[in-house]
C-alpha cells in the first residue's frame, strides 16, 4: 500500500464502504431485468460514478455493452441479450419483429433472434443485434418479463420486413387463436400503411378476407391439410385414421393424417413431442405393428420451418414414389 496508486485504490474502497447499501437497489433493478442494467439505471438506483468504478474493479459488475452492465456470475441468456439490446440505445429500444413474436409465443418463432427497433438516429452498439430504425408509438408498446417489446399487433405488421408471406399468415393465425381482435390488427396496419408497403398491404388483405369469411383460419397444419385435399396429385386424405390388423381386426393405432390407399400415415409431431421413455416405447411398438401391416410413417417435425405449399410438394413426391413401389394408381 506504499504506492500512490495503491493508496488511491484504498481511498476508493474506503469511500465505497461508507455506502455499501447501494447494492440492494442496484440488485433489485438487475434482478427484474435479467441481471442487466444501464449506467443511468445504476445512477438512479443510488450508484455514483466512483462506485460504478469500484464495482467494475471488484467484478461485481461487468461491462456487457457500452454503458450497460451485467451482474457478475449471472448466466448469459437470450432474454438478457435482448434486454441489453433495448438498453444500448439510451433505453429507447424495443424488442420487435421475430424477437417480439417469440416473446409473445407466436407460432413458428423460436430462433432466439436479438432484434430490436429504435428511433431514427439512435444506434445499437452491440454485436449480433438486428436493429431497425422506426418510430414506435407508446400505444404500440408493452413490457414482457421486464423487456420492452412492440405490441403483438405491431409485431405482426412488422414481420413482413424479415420473413415471407407464409410466416406472416401463420402469425396472424396464431394472433386469432389467442383471441385477439382483428379490428386491433387492422387499426395498427392502417396506421402504419404507406403506398407500396407490402407488409401492411398483406395484413390488411388478410384481415379483410377473414372478416368477410367469418371463419378463423386454422394452424399451419390445417392449411397443409387444405392444400393436400385440393391437390390432384394426392389420393384421398383422412383425418384421425384408425389402423387395424387385417383391415377390420384389432386396433393398432390412430394417426393424425393418412392416405389409406397407399398405407401411408402422418403424425403432426415428432416422437420428442411425446415425452417419457414409457411413451416412446409404446409409440415404437404401435408403429412396429402398423409396419407389419404394410404401413409407412412420416413425422412432420421436419417441416416446421417450411411453408404448407413446400410441405405439400414434398408429400406429393413421397406419395408418388410410394404408389409406384406398391403398383397402385393414385386417384383423388
Amino acid at each position: 500500500l506504499g504506492t500512490g496508486r495503491a493508496r488511491g485504490r484504498l481511498s476508493i474502497c474506503s469511500e465505497f464502504m461508507t455506502n455499501s447499501s447501494f447494492m440492494g437497489g442496484v440488485g433489485d433493478v438487475a434482478a427484474s431485468h435479467h441481471a442487466a442494467l444501464s449506467r443511468s439505471q445504476a445512477v438512479v438506483s443510488g450508484l455514483s460514478a466512483l462506485q460504478i468504478r469500484v464495482e467494475l474493479q471488484r467484478s461485481t459488475l461487468r461491462p456487457i455493452a457500452p454503458r450497460v452492465y451485467a451482474i457478475h456470475g449471472a448466466p448469459p441468456t437470450w432474454r438478457q441479450s435482448l434486454k441489453v439490446a433495448t438498453l444500448t440505445a439510451n433505453g429507447a429500444g424495443r424488442a420487435s419483429h421475430r424477437a417480439s413474436a417469440q416473446m409473445q409465443d407466436v407460432d413458428g418463432f423460436a430462433d432466439n433472434f436479438v432484434e430490436v427497433t429504435v428511433p431514427r438516429g439512435r444506434r445499437v452498439r452491440m454485436d449480433g443485434v438486428i436493429a431497425h430504425q422506426s418510430p414506435v408509438k407508446p400505444e404500440h408498446c408493452l413490457v414482457i418479463d421486464g423487456i420492452p417489446c412492440t405490441s403483438l399487433a405491431r409485431t405482426i405488421v412488422d414481420l413482413r420486413q424479415v420473413v415471407g408471406d407464409e410466416q406472416v399468415i401463420r402469425a396472424i393465425d396464431s394472433f386469432q387463436r389467442m383471441g385477439y381482435s382483428l379490428t386491433w390488427l387492422e387499426q395498427v396496419a392502417t396506421d402504419l400503411h404507406r403506398p407500396g408497403q407490402r407488409g401492411t398491404a398483406l395484413v390488411l388483405g388478410q384481415v379483410r378476407d377473414r372478416k368477410a369469411s367469418g371463419v378463423v383460419r386454422g394452424s399451419w397444419l390445417e392449411r397443409l391439410i387444405e392444400l393436400a385435399i385440393a391437390s390432384p396429385k394426392l389420393p384421398k386424405l383422412e383425418l384421425q385414421h384408425i389402423i387395424r390388423e387385417d383391415e377390420g381386426g384389432a386396433f393398432i393405432a390412430q394417426v393424425d393424417l393418412a392416405f389409406p390407399v397407399v398405407r401411408f400415415g402422418i403424425e403432426a409431431h415428432s416422437r420428442s413431442f411425446h415425452t417419457g421413455t414409457h411413451q416412446e416405447i409404446l409409440d415404437q411398438r404401435r408403429e412396429n405393428r402398423a409396419i407389419a401391416e404394410g404401413w409407412q410413417f412420416l413425422y412432420l417435425g421436419w417441416a416446421d420451418r417450411k411453408s404448407p405449399a413446400q410441405a405439400r410438394a414434398y408429400l406429393e413426391r413421397v406419395i408418388a414414389r410410394r404408389a409406384r413401389d406398391l403398383g397402385i394408381p393414385i386417384e383423388n
